[in-house]
């Protein structure tokens, strides 16, 4: 993407937007100083959005890999050098930072039968329309998670 990314990230405490304006932040300051430039990098402030797990999560993370694949960036997620795609594919080694063992967990019982399963449900959700299932504007679940959460906002 070249004003954006997506990531998908768990955090137990409330500390989203100062981990968000940590990471624009230094990011941004290491890139103006490569290119000699200033100002922003990425459009616009980061949108975050609440997702329940066990409905949702995998849809969400098919869709994040094959965001470059639906910009026609790319021809297949592997092929986006960003992703996460080819780790948790089985491809390249799983780097410090990132999670892959619960998404894998979903598709088997040995690690090569999930590697499989998990490159053919890529493969079959290139016109998967995730987004549609958004309500209130950020959040996206069952109705049952959705009633659950304006009491704990408050």
């Amino acid at each position: 993407m070249t004003n954006h990314y997506h990531l998908l990230i768990e955090t137990p405490n409330a500390n989203l937007s100062r981990g968000m304006r940590y990471l624009n932040g230094v990011y941004t300051q290491w890139e103006n100083r490569q290119m000699k430039r200033a100002g922003h990098i990425f459009q616009g402030r980061f949108k975050s959005i609440l997702i329940e797990r066990d409905s949702h999560l995998l849809e969400l993370t098919r869709y994040i890999v094959l965001n470059p694949v639906r910009a026609k960036m790319v021809r297949s997620p592997r092929e986006w050098r960003w992703s996460s795609y080819r780790a948790t594919a089985g491809q390249t080694a799983v780097p410090d930072f990132l999670t892959v063992t619960w998404i894998l967990e979903q598709f088997g019982n040995t690690r090569l039968r999930r590697i499989a399963a998990h490159r053919k449900f890529v493969r079959q959700g290139k016109g998967a329309k995730i987004w549609d299932q958004l309500q209130r504007g950020h959040l996206l679940g069952t109705e049952e998670f959705i009633a659950q959460i304006p009491p704990l906002l408050n």
